[in-house]
Order: structure tokens, then C-alpha cells, then sequence
């Protein structure tokens, strides 16, 4: 089983998968590295990992990719069919356009906006993709992942690289070919990726399941770790309607997501490929 980490996030990010599904799987995760062409990375992170899985002499895998590393897994899913089994996909999109954006608000957090040090930027990049109830529960376990977060970090110039790679990336027209098993997890609360996203990336790819977790928000897989971890273990089993984690997608049953009104105005430094992540990373 692969596991492909998030914008920013490496293989600390899975500290509540691993122990759990290194029960029934071999468990390998890997850090992203900054792409050499952003507007191709999806694709070439997807090539680093299908060639750790060639090195590693798979056969074939169980891929599960979270936010950026959902867009990797799909790309992984498309391009080297014979060697996904199952596609889980976390808190991520199809990309291209015709889901709801990130907020205004969303994306300044996301980039540090407003922060004047490298913690607080941090720490409000993570309050907003996690819920208050979450942090209200477990305040030593999200400073944890804070400092962890801090301390390994990617440099400035490999984060921006995997966000332009994120912002080009569209998969919209191509997720119908899909041709493994997926399901797909998303929190409702989500506020990077608003949870309209997640029914539409689920009725895009034919015979996914849905299942969507009240209150969470972005890092689901670190607030509900463990319904997420019973979840995923099931699908991959192929036991999941067993366990009640089938949600049908019907035409229509996606929530209507808004479009906002209104355009953030960026910075000239950031460039073009910053609005292009807020229009593309969520939908």
C-alpha cells in the first residue's frame, strides 16, 4: 500500500495511518520532491511514484493520496493502470474547472498571508484545515503536529513548485477512465477543498464510493484517524458495504457548492499561477 502525502506535508503526515494499516499491509510512503517542470509535476510525481513501486518490485498496489498527493494518485491511477488495485482518495479533487473554489480567505491562509513568522503561518495554515472541535480535544496533538510541521517542512521554493504543479493540474475529463476501485473520503468541513468537490470527484469516476465525515475538516484522516483507518482497511478488503461506508452517488445529490463573487487580489510577485491554484487546486 502507497500512501502520496499532501502540498507541504511528508511522511510524518501518516503518524495515524501507518500503525493502523501496516496491520494488514506493507505500508510505504515516500516524501514528494519539488518537480523539476511544475506545470507537468502532477505527472512526474506520479512517474517518482510508480518508479518507487517498480523498485520495490510491486506488482500491483493499493494507492492512497491526500489533497495534492489525491491529484497524484489519480495521475498514478490513469497513466500506470496495471499497477493501482484499489484508489483511495483523501480530501482532494479532479481539478480543472467546474467544482467550487477555495475562499479568498482559504488560499491567504494557505500561503502564510498575514503571519509574520514562520510558526504563526504554520499554525494558521493548520487551524484552518482542521475543526475547533478537533483542536478543542486534542490541543497537545496539534501542537505536535505544528512544530512537526515547522521542522520539517519543504524549503519555500519546492512548496511553491508543488503548488503551481497542484494549480495546472485537471483531471476532469479524464477521471472517467479510472479504471480501479476507488473511494473517495472527504470531510464536510473541509475549507481548503470545499465537500462539494468530493461528490463531484466521486460521480466522475465510475462506481466510486463516497464517504464524507461531519465536522472535519482537510487533515480527516488525522481528526477521524480512526473511523478513516476502519474505512479504508474494509474498501481495500472489498468488505466495505459490511461495514456501512457506501455512499451511492446519485445525479444530483451533490450539495450546490457557491462560487464566490469576488476575486482575491494577489500580489504581482506571486504571479498568474497563484490565481490559478485558488481556480483549479479545488475543483
Amino acid at each position: 500500500m502507497l500512501l502520496i502525502p499532501g502540498l507541504g506535508f511528508g511522511r510524518w503526515s501518516w503518524f495515524k495511518q501507518i500503525p493502523a494499516l501496516s496491520r494488514r499491509f506493507r505500508v510505504v510512503t515516500f516524501d514528494p520532491r519539488s518537480p523539476r517542470d511544475p506545470k507537468h509535476g502532477v505527472a512526474e510525481l506520479a512517474q517518482d511514484a510508480a518508479a518507487l513501486l517498480d523498485r520495490l518490485s510491486a506488482d500491483r498496489a493499493h494507492i492512497l493520496g491526500t489533497s495534492l498527493g489525491g491529484f497524484v494518485a489519480q495521475e498514478l491511477a490513469l497513466t500506470r493502470p496495471d499497477l493501482v488495485d484499489r484508489l483511495v482518495l483523501v480530501s482532494t479533487s479532479h481539478g480543472g474547472r467546474g467544482g467550487q473554489g477555495m475562499s479568498s480567505r482559504a488560499l491567504a491562509t494557505m500561503f502564510g498571508l498575514g503571519s509574520f513568522s514562520p510558526e504563526g503561518a504554520a499554525r494558521r495554515g493548520l487551524k484552518m484545515a482542521t475543526s475547533a472541535a478537533y483542536r478543542t480535544r486534542h490541543p497537545e496533538e496539534f501542537d505536535r503536529i505544528v512544530s512537526t510541521r515547522l521542522a520539517l517542512s519543504p524549503s519555500l521554493s519546492s512548496y511553491l513548485r508543488q503548488a503551481r504543479a497542484g494549480a495546472d493540474f485537471d483531471a476532469s475529463r479524464r477521471v472517467q477512465n479510472i479504471s480501479a476501485p476507488t473511494l473517495v473520503i472527504h470531510g464536510s468541513d473541509d475549507r481548503y477543498v470545499p465537500v462539494s468537490n468530493a461528490y463531484a470527484l466521486a460521480r466522475a469516476v465510475p462506481g466510486a464510493a463516497l464517504r464524507v465525515f461531519d465536522g472535519a475538516g482537510h487533515l480527516v484522516f488525522v481528526e477521524k484517524a480512526d473511523e478513516v483507518n476502519t474505512d479504508v482497511v474494509s474498501f481495500l478488503l472489498g468488505v466495505q458495504e459490511t461495514h456501512e461506508v457506501r455512499e451511492v452517488i446519485r445525479p444530483g445529490s451533490a450539495p450546490e457548492g457557491r462560487l464566490k463573487g469576488w476575486l482575491l487580489r494577489v500580489p504581482q510577485a506571486t504571479g498568474r499561477w497563484v490565481r490559478g491554484l485558488r481556480d483549479r487546486l479545488t475543483r
